[in-house]
């Protein structure tokens, strides 16, 4: 099982994000932790706000590869006999998504996200894995 927090990083701090991935991991990590206060601040000051209807949206592009969706407690989940099962709820300022099964999955819904947006971020803090779902295009003259 994989779990992931996605983050949309704001436009202007993409470029200072760039190549601290790992710093920012480690603050994704002690929200959860430890509740810390002033991680959350820095996360809001980074991160855009989920807004509109993510799930509605998820469900629209993932819904030719996922025959199955339903809702378990809180989680939008979508089910593939071959490759498994995601589980997604969306936070103020992050998106959780919970994987079982093939790393197709991951892919899956990593595919469809950088559709909607081109900066999002995702996280994996058990496995310490970070990465955007879209490469930023950083050039410098």
């Amino acid at each position: 099982m994989r779990i992931y927090s996605i983050f949309i990083i704001k436009k202007q701090y993409q470029s200072f994000v760039f190549g601290r991935e790992r710093m920012l991991l480690e603050m994704v990590a002690k929200i959860d932790d430890q509740q810390e206060s002033s991680a959350r601040k820095q996360l809001s000051y980074l991160c855009e706000p989920i807004e509109g209807d993510v799930e509605g949206k998820i469900y629209q592009h993932l819904q030719k590869c996922f025959p199955e969706m339903h809702w378990m407690d809180d989680y939008l989940g979508f089910e593939h006999k071959l490759k498994g099962r995601i589980k997604i709820k969306v936070f103020e300022y992050y998106i959780e998504a919970i994987c079982e099964g093939s790393r197709m999955l991951d892919l899956d819904l990593f595919q469809s996200l950088s559709q909607m947006n081109d900066s999002f971020l995702a996280f994996n803090k058990e496995e310490h894995e970070c990465g955007w779902l879209k490469p930023v295009k950083y050039a410098s003259y």
